[in-house]
């Protein structure tokens, strides 16, 4: 399995655009600050679990 490939659970701490594994929403990490984002649930499906985009 590549990174890419790899899914993300809620409550990793992460950086980057990632794509609900269920529903496909995209989120992305803040800008400012550190930019580590905590990985939610999905608002849209309630997926746990995300994948990393390039």
């Amino acid at each position: 399995m590549s990174t890419s490939d790899q899914l993300h659970e809620v409550g990793d701490a992460v950086v980057g655009s990632f794509r609900c594994a269920s529903c496909d929403l995209l989120i992305a990490s803040p800008n400012e600050n550190d930019g580590v984002l905590v990985l939610p649930p999905c608002p849209l499906c309630a997926g746990e679990s995300w994948r990393r985009i390039a």
